[in-house]
């Protein structure tokens, strides 16, 4: 059996989030299948660690608008999320 995605993701690595996942800050939103690469891992054991990611320009296309629109209104920025790993898997793209 292979490691979990958990365990081999590192910042430069591409992901697709699972299907089912939401955005933490937005649960009624879900970000099943959006890509985009890590940039910073935080967290030192494999079951704590969170994942810095930013979008790919394909997924900031497909974004709702009520998402970008909720992140501005909280000042943060849509095309950056925080995610644990159990809701990654690495991408080939």
């Amino acid at each position: 059996m292979g490691k979990k995605a958990s365990s081999t993701i590192k910042a430069g690595s591409n992901i697709q989030v699972k299907e089912g996942v939401c955005v933490p800050e937005f649960p009624e939103i879900c970000c099943g299948g959006w890509t985009g690469m890590v940039v910073e891992v935080r967290g030192k054991k494999v079951s704590e660690r969170t994942y810095i990611l930013e979008w790919d320009d394909e997924t900031e296309s497909k974004m709702p608008d009520v998402y970008k629109s909720q992140c501005e209104d909280q000042g943060l920025f849509f095309k950056m999320a925080c995610l644990p790993g159990d809701a990654l898997i690495l991408s080939d793209s």
